[in-house]
C-alpha cells in the first residue's frame, strides 16, 4: 500500500515525476536533442532519459528507455536495476482518481446543491462527465495509435497532430493547468480561515481575515510552493506518502460520517442535520437560483456551472505520466476511463447523501459543511489544505513544464527567451514566469471568480482535443489506425460540441474570444513556425479536401463566364527570369501557377540532378514567396521535356491555358543581383535553338492553349526593398517617384474581314475576338492587384489603318471596355500618322 501510494495522483505522483527533473543535481540529455536524433535515425527509436521516484528510499535514478526490446525483458531489466516502472493501477488509475478529486469537494458541494439542487448537481456532473469523456476516448485514440514517449500531454499531442494544434492546445494546457493551481491556492484559504481565522475559526483564531488577508495569504502559499519547486523538491517527495494517505482517509470519512453521525442542529453555525430524510431530499431537489451574498447578483446556471466543472478535470494527469509507464498506449485508455467512473460514482454519492440528510438552508449559509458534519471534523480542513498544497505543487511543475516544452520547440517567437541553453533542462526561467503569472491572477478574487477561467481555457482545450481527432477521422489518414476501438467520429464530434455548448451556457462572451485566442494561435503558428518534422494533421485534412473537390472540377462545366488564367511559365535560367516569375505570379490573379523547367539529358544520368534541383526550386518558390507549383522534367531536348511538362501539367480541371515563355535571345546574360537564390548551383542547359523555340510555340498552339512570349523582363530594375510593401509581387524603378505610370494593353484584331453595306456608312467587323478580349482580360486581372491598381492606370492602345476609322474604331472600343467592365483610358491611333514613328512615341502621346 505504501509503495503505490507514493505514486498515486497529479497531485502526487506527477508532483513527485516533475519534481525529480528540478530537484536532481545530475544533467538529463535534452529532449530537443533526443527529437532530433529521433529524426534522424530512419525508424530506429532513440533512447528517452526519464526521471523516477523508486520505492521507499525515495531515490532519484535514471534510466534508458529503448523502444524495440521486448516488454517482459524490459520490464526485468528495470526490476533487476531496482528501478520499476509503473502499471496502470498506480501510473494512471490513482494519478487521474486524485487529480479530478480537487479540493472543490470540501469547499463547494454545499454551493451547487444549495442553488441548482440535486437535479440541477446531478446534471451538471452529467454533462461535464460526458465531455471529459469523449474527450478521454480521444486521448486513448492518440495515446494508442503508435508508440507514446515521454513527454506529457503537450508532447503526445504536438507529435500526433502537428505543431498548429500542438502549439494552441498546448498555451491553453498551460493556462488551463496554471488557473488550477490559483484555483487550489485560493481555495486553500477558506479551509485555512475557517479554522484558524481571528473572526470564524473553529480551531484556533490566528490570522486576519479580509480580501486582503486573503490575496495575501493565496501568495504566501503560491511563493512557498514556488520556492519548493526551485529548491526543495525533494523534500516534499519524501512525504508524499503520508499526505496521500490523508488525501484518502479524508474522502472515506466524509462518506462514512453519512452513515455514522446522527440528527443535530446547530444554530450559531447555521447546520441542520436531519441524517436520512425523504423530506429533506425532496426540499433540495430543484434549483432555487439566489444571491450567494448581500449586493450580488443572483446566481445562474452558467455561473454554477463554470464553478463545477473545474471538479471533472484532471484527465490528463495519466498522460503526463507517459514517460514513466510499462504500457502507455494500454494503461492511459484504460486506467483513465475506469478513474473517472469512480470519481463520478464518488460525487454521486455525496451529492445524493448530503441532498438527502442536510437542509437546504445549512447548504446555503455554511460551504463548510462537510466539517460540520463529520465524525471527525479536524480530517476535512487538513485533507482539503493537504490538497491545495499538493495540487499547487503539480500546477506549478506541470505548467512550467508545458511552458518550458513549447519554449524549446520554438513554436512561438515571444517566448525564445524562455529557453535554456543546449544541454540544460532547468525549468527555472519557465518556473518564474508561472510564478509572475499566477501573482497577477489572484487579483481576479475568490474561489467562484477564478473557477470560471480555468472552466474556460480547460473546455477550449478539450475542445480542439476533440476537433483534431474528429479531423483525423474524416480525413481517413491510412497512418491513424488507434488501437483503442471504442473511439468513433461521432464520439469526438459530440465531445467538440459538449465543449463549446457549455462554454456558452457558461459565459457567450468568453467563449467566442478564447476561440478567437486559439484561432489566433493556429493561425500564428501555421504562418510563422519554422517546419517541424512532426507530421501536421491538417495536412492530411487538406489533402482530402483537394482531392475530393479536385474530382468535382469539370472540365465540362466550364464556362467562360468563369475563366481565369492559369498560367505554365517555362524558364530556363531562373536568374534572368527572376521578375517574369513575380509578374506571372500577380498575373495569375487566384489561379493556377505553374513554374516549368526542362533538364536536357539521358533519363537515368540525370535523376540525381533532378533531385537536387526540384529542392531547389522548390526553395526559390518559398524565396519569392510566389503562389506557384514547380513541375521539371528530363528529356533529349527542349521541345520535347516543353510538350511533357505541357502535357501533364495540372490535374483534373486545373490545367494551364496560358503558356508564357521567355523571348529568343541566345546571348542573354543573367541579372546581376544582391541576392543569393537557391538555384544559383543547379546545372544550366544550353540555349536553346531557333527551331525548338519555335517548335514549343506550335505544339503549345496544337494543344489549343494561347500562347504568352515576355520580352524585356530581364532589364526591369528592382525598387529599394526598403519602399516595397508587403503586396509588392513587381516593384518597378519610378513607381514612386510621382511619375504617372501606365498599364498598356495593345488588343489586335487577327483574322478580321471587313464588309462595307450599302451606303457606306457603317463597318462591321466579323472577327474572332478570342485574342482581343483575353489581351483586355490579362490587362484587368493584373490592374486587379493591390500594388498595381495604386501605382498604375489602365490604358488600351489601338490601331486602324485609316484616319477616317479612328473615331468609329473609338466608338466600338469604348462600347467593349463598358460591356467588358474594363476602366481604362483608350486611345486610338491610324497607321498613316507619320508622327508616330516607333512604339514609344505611340506610348506617350
Amino acid at each position: 500500500m505504501a509503495r503505490f501510494l507514493s505514486r498515486a495522483g497529479t497531485n502526487i505522483d506527477d508532483l513527485e515525476r516533475q519534481l525529480a527533473r528540478v530537484g536532481s543535481n545530475e544533467n538529463e540529455n535534452d529532449t530537443s536533442a533526443d527529437e532530433a536524433n529521433l529524426h534522424a535515425a530512419a525508424g530506429k527509436v532513440a533512447g528517452e532519459t526519464t526521471a523516477l521516484l523508486t520505492g521507499d528510499h525515495a531515490q532519484y535514478t535514471q534510466i534508458g528507455m529503448r523502444g524495440d526490446a521486448g516488454g517482459r525483458k524490459r520490464r526485468d531489466e528495470h526490476r533487476s536495476g531496482g528501478v520499476r516502472k509503473l502499471g496502470t493501477w498506480d501510473g494512471v488509475f490513482m494519478p487521474v482518481m486524485l487529480s479530478i478529486w480537487g479540493i472543490l469537494v470540501y469547499v463547494r458541494m454545499g454551493y451547487f446543491l444549495s442553488q441548482v439542487g440535486v437535479a440541477g448537481t446531478v446534471a451538471s456532473f452529467v454533462c461535464g462527465y460526458l465531455t471529459t469523456t469523449m474527450t478521454t476516448l480521444s486521448i486513448s485514440a492518440i495515446s494508442t495509435n503508435g508508440t507514446v514517449k515521454g513527454g506529457g500531454p503537450y508532447y503526445m499531442l504536438s507529435r500526433s497532430l502537428g505543431p498548429e494544434f500542438g502549439g494552441s492546445i498546448g498555451l491553453m494546457f498551460y493556462a488551463g493547468t496554471l488557473l488550477s493551481a490559483v484555483l487550489n491556492t485560493v481555495a486553500f484559504v477558506e479551509p485555512l480561515l475557517s479554522n484558524f481565522g481571528q473572526a470564524q475559526g473553529d480551531v484556533s483564531h490566528l490570522f486576519p481575515e479580509g480580501t486582503n488577508w486573503h490575496i495575501l495569504y493565496s501568495s504566501i502559499l503560491f511563493t512557498l510552493c514556488t520556492v519548493v519547486c526551485l529548491t526543495g523538491a525533494q523534500v516534499f517527495a519524501r512525504a508524499s506518502t503520508v499526505l496521500s494517505t490523508f488525501i484518502i482517509a479524508s474522502t472515506g470519512m466524509i462518506l462514512l460520517s453519512f452513515a455514522a453521525r446522527q440528527p443535530f442542529v446547530d444554530v450559531e453555525k447555521s447546520v441542520y442535520y436531519t441524517s436520512w430524510s425523504m423530506d429533506t431530499f425532496r426540499e433540495n431537489l430543484w434549483p432555487d437560483l439566489r444571491p450567494i451574498a448581500e449586493g450580488r447578483p443572483s446566481e445562474t446556471i452558467g455561473s454554477v456551472l463554470g464553478v463545477l466543472f473545474p471538479a471533472c478535470i484532471g484527465i490528463m494527469a495519466g498522460a503526463s505520466m507517459s514517460a514513466s509507464l510499462r504500457k502507455p498506449s494500454k494503461s492511459i485508455p484504460k486506467g483513465t476511463l475506469w478513474a473517472v467512473l469512480l470519481t463520478f460514482v464518488l460525487y454521486m454519492a455525496i451529492v445524493l447523501c448530503l441532498g438527502a440528510t442536510t437542509r437546504r438552508v445549512t447548504l446555503r449559509e455554511n460551504f463548510n459543511v462537510l466539517q460540520e458534519i463529520n465524525v471527525l471534523p479536524i480530517i476535512v480542513p487538513v485533507g482539503a489544505i493537504i490538497t491545495g498544497v499538493t495540487s499547487t505543487l503539480s500546477g506549478v511543475l506541470s505548467s512550467a513544464s508545458v511552458l518550458q516544452a513549447i519554449a524549446k520547440d520554438d513554436l512561438f517567437a515571444f517566448l525564445r527567451p524562455l529557453k535554456q541553453r543546449a544541454g540544460s533542462d532547468s525549468m527555472t526561467r519557465a518556473i518564474l514566469t508561472t510564478y509572475a503569472f499566477g501573482q497577477m491572477a489572484f487579483f481576479v478574487g475568490d474561489t467562484n471568480a477564478v473557477a470560471p477561467f480555468t472552466t474556460m481555457f480547460n473546455l477550449i482545450m478539450f475542445a480542439f482535443v476533440n476537433l483534431a481527432c474528429l479531423v483525423l477521422k474524416l480525413a481517413a489518414s491510412v497512418n491513424f489506425r488507434p488501437t483503442f476501438h471504442y473511439f468513433k467520429a461521432w464520439t469526438a464530434c459530440l465531445g467538440a460540441l459538449g465543449c463549446f455548448t457549455i462554454m456558452c451556457v457558461v459565459d457567450v462572451v468568453s467563449a467566442l474570444v478564447s476561440t478567437g485566442v486559439v484561432t489566433v494561435l493556429f493561425l500564428y503558428v501555421h504562418y510563422t513556425c519554422p517546419p517541424k518534422a512532426w507530421g501536421d494533421v491538417t495536412q492530411s485534412l487538406i489533402y482530402h479536401q483537394c482531392r475530393k473537390y479536385m474530382l468535382r472540377l469539370d472540365l465540362r462545366k466550364d464556362h467562360v463566364k468563369f475563366w481565369r488564367p492559369q498560367i505554365l511559365l517555362l524558364v530556363h535560367n531562373p536568374r534572368s527570369s527572376l521578375q517574369l516569375i513575380r509578374f506571372c505570379n500577380a498575373l495569375k490573379k487566384g489561379g493556377l501557377y505553374v513554374i516549368g523547367h526542362v533538364i536536357k539529358g539521358d533519363f537515368h544520368l540525370m535523376l540525381p540532378e533532378f533531385r537536387l534541383q526540384e529542392a531547389a526550386w522548390l526553395k526559390l518558390v518559398d524565396v519569392l514567396r510566389v503562389k506557384a507549383f514547380v513541375n521539371l522534367t528530363v528529356a533529349p531536348s527542349d521541345d520535347q521535356g516543353a510538350r511533357s511538362i505541357a502535357f501533364g501539367a495540372g490535374l483534373g480541371g486545373m490545367r494551364p491555358n496560358i503558356v508564357v515563355l521567355g523571348f529568343l535571345n541566345r546571348g542573354l546574360e543573367a541579372q546581376a543581383s544582391g541576392e543569393a537564390l537557391p538555384t544559383d548551383e543547379i546545372r544550366l542547359n544550353d540555349p536553346i535553338d531557333a527551331m525548338s523555340y519555335v517548335r514549343i510555340i506550335e505544339d503549345v498552339m496544337a494543344m489549343g492553349k494561347a500562347v504568352g512570349v515576355a520580352y524585356g523582363f530581364s532589364k526591369l530594375e528592382l525598387f529599394p526593398t526598403g519602399g516595397a510593401s508587403s503586396d509588392t509581387v513587381l516593384p518597378l524603378a519610378g513607381a514612386a517617384a510621382g511619375n504617372k505610370q501606365y498599364i498598356d494593353l495593345w488588343p489586335i484584331q487577327i483574322g478580321t474581314a471587313t464588309v462595307r453595306p450599302a451606303g457606306g456608312q457603317h463597318s462591321a467587323y466579323l472577327t474572332n475576338f478570342d485574342s482581343y478580349v483575353m489581351v483586355l482580360q490579362l490587362g484587368t486581372v493584373l490592374h486587379l492587384v493591390p500594388y498595381w491598381a495604386r501605382r498604375f492606370t489602365l490604358r488600351v492602345m489601338c490601331f486602324v489603318e485609316h484616319q477616317c476609322d479612328v473615331a468609329e474604331e473609338a466608338r466600338r472600343v469604348a462600347k467593349l471596355l463598358r460591356d467588358l467592365r474594363v476602366d481604362a483610358e483608350l486611345h486610338v491611333h491610324h497607321l498613316r500618322d507619320s508622327g508616330l514613328a516607333t512604339y514609344d512615341e505611340a506610348r506617350v502621346a
